[in-house]
């Protein structure tokens, strides 16, 4: 049998054939026709492809390698036998080598008639023909066991091995496909990074395996929910990353994240029993420029926990305004450390008067911050603070501090009943906080009696009865307790009575609105007559007009503070005012009632 290549009968040359046995179509030397003798034997792909595309030789086999009739090969381009979405790639290959002769390697998926496809690892080299016409020789050993191999680790190594969504990797590769892409054809995408509320209590309740399971429905239910364009990926713990793509507006990319809430507050019914949770979520949009996923994923942390923030449970947009925010913060936390060595923090005192003779009974301390650039409020460096764990140093100062200027006082004859310390709840949870008190008692010899802690509802509700034990322990020495910022939080009336309470300090917001609003006059009426009934003695914050100070008077309220009567000042300042004239010391113990 004999045959000749396509392209020599299409262009009406007659060549010499190559009988049985050869190799299809060759006019080549002997030494050329030994030489695909042997890449007959070898049994890789072995191909001659013209300028224009079309098979000029093909072996047996490489027929048998694509399971593909050799005379099929002989009538076919090349294109024709790579697999569709290689084919630009190849194209481009095949003609950089025409153009400037260098060998080419690269690993090729060529389609298979029975598998479907074959990657072939693939070498092009240009050779020049007996006519002098430039040819390609192709040359390539299967390898597509490695390449399912190799795709399987792919596809592991971008894969969260407990739910089976993607993970950080496949976000990168996702990203960097979107930039390297064509910049026309780009629609907007965003990030949205979410975890949710609460998932510790979950683990710590029914376990570690239970929250893995809920981990997995949750994937499942966040796949299903997404579009089919979109990408789920797990970061790690209860953090789930979803990329929207091709987003047409911030109303289409808030649509999907209220329909992810919605999905999340559904019950998952886990080990018997049905477990609803919540989901805070950040957004942030891609720029426009190019962007690593680890700098949208910041901005998107960043929008999620401004989220938290606000409550839980809801869903915010990144803006710069979160980022000039934050790294103040950041600057202000990084100063307060500096602060604490030299010696930028201070106690200011506030006089706590008898309301009606208006005479001082105590002080409280409240902490401020001397920055070199200005004053900073207490209202930003305490939660800063609190979140670093530098609070339960500096609240230990601040006992010890107003202790000791308690005792100071007394010997420079201002002798005050007692000195208020307000008490973080970060604080007042550390193991340490009952024997720093104790020591600053201890140390400055005051009497434990004229030391009062202020503690917000909120700390003493968290958890009560721990609450309860550690204000016995400290009760047994001798200090008493004030209720901060009574009326703000939730307090069981129960646990109110049983705690041993010596005061109630009324919300400064009550007392700014209780002149024009009767709703304000009615709650502080009503925590006055609570605070008569179990025995304690109600102070008011905040008092700064004439007219406040009536109508407390009016209901009876003894004890009081606020720009009315006097701002917080330094100690020199204060002991100045009493010993001009200007305050008055009150007799006997303002806490009893």
């Amino acid at each position: 049998m004999t045959s000749f290549t396509y392209d020599a009968v299409r262009a009406g040359h007659t060549l010499e054939p190559v009988r049985s046995g050869g190799v299809a179509g060759a006019t080549a030397p002997a030494g050329n026709r030994d030489a695909w003798a042997l890449l007959e034997a070898w049994g890789g792909l072995a191909l001659q492809v013209g300028e224009a595309g079309n098979i000029f030789q093909a072996t047996s086999a490489s027929a048998d390698l694509l399971a593909f009739p050799r005379e099929y090969l002989l009538h076919a381009s090349i294109k024709d036998i790579i697999a569709f979405d290689e084919r630009e790639r190849a194209a481009q290959l095949l003609q950089a080598c025409f153009r400037d002769g260098l060998p080419k390697q690269a690993e090729i998926r060529f389609a298979n008639a029975i598998t479907g496809t074959r990657w072939i690892d693939l070498r092009i080299c240009r050779h020049a023909n007996a006519d002098g016409r430039a040819s390609l020789l192709l040359f390539g050993t299967d390898v597509t066991k490695w390449a399912q191999k190799l795709h399987q680790l792919t596809e592991q190594s971008l894969t969260d091995p407990l739910t089976g969504v993607g993970n950080r990797g496949l976000i990168r590769n996702r990203v960097e496909a979107y930039f390297t892409g064509d910049a026309a054809q780009r629609g907007r995408f965003a990030i949205a990074l979410m975890d949710l509320d609460g998932f510790k209590k979950v683990n710590d309740s029914l376990g570690h395996e239970v929250g893995d399971i809920l981990l997995k429905e949750l994937a499942q239910r966040l796949a299903a929910t997404v579009r089919s364009r979109d990408t789920v990926a797990r970061l790690g713990g209860d953090e789930f990353v979803i990329l929207l793509d091709d987003v047409t507006s911030d109303d289409a990319a808030v649509g999907v994240l209220e329909q992810i809430m919605r999905v999340c507050r559904q019950p998952f019914h886990l080990a018997g029993c049905q477990v609803r949770v919540t989901t805070s979520i950040g957004l942030a949009f891609a720029s426009g420029v190019r962007e690593s996923e680890s700098q949208l994923l910041r901005r998107a942390d960043r929008a999620m926990y401004e989220a938290k923030a606000q409550g839980n449970n809801r869903y915010c947009l990144y803006s710069s305004e979160l980022d000039h925010r934050l790294n103040e913060q950041f600057r202000i936390e990084q100063d307060l450390f500096e602060a604490v060595l030299n010696g930028e923090l201070f106690l200011h005192y506030q006089p706590i008067f008898r309301v009606g003779p208006d005479t001082v009974c105590a002080v409280e301390a409240l902490m401020r911050w001397e920055h070199p650039d200005g004053a900073i409020s207490p209202e930003v460096f305490v939660p800063l603070a609190e979140s670093n764990g530098l609070i339960n140093h500096l609240g230990a100062w601040a006992v010890r501090c107003a202790c000791a200027q308690l005792a100071a006082w007394d010997a420079n004859g201002v002798e005050l009943g007692y000195v208020s310390v307000n008490v973080s709840p970060v604080q007042f949870r550390h193991p340490g906080f009952v024997d720093s008190v104790r020591s600053a008692i201890r140390d400055t010899g005051i009497n434990p009696h004229r030391l009062v802690l202020e503690i917000t509802e909120g700390a003493l509700m968290t958890d009560p009865k721990a609450a309860g034990n550690l204000l016995a322990e400290l009760g047994a020495l001798g200090i008493r307790f004030a209720v901060d910022d009574f009326g703000t939080g939730y307090s069981s009336l129960s646990y109110l009575r049983r705690f041993p309470l010596s005061a109630l300090k009324i919300d400064r917001s009550f007392v700014a609105d209780m002149v024009d609003s009767p709703h304000a006059r009615t709650i502080v009426s009503a925590v006055l007559s609570l605070a008569r009934e179990l025995g304690l003695v109600a102070i008011a914050e905040g008092v700064e007009t004439e007219a406040q100070c009536d109508l407390l008077a009016t209901q009876r309220c003894e004890l009081a503070q606020g720009w009315r009567f006097a701002r917080a000042m330094g100690p020199n300042d204060f002991e100045d005012a009493v010993r001009a004239g200007r305050f008055r010391i009150g007799s006997g113990d303002a806490l009893s009632a």
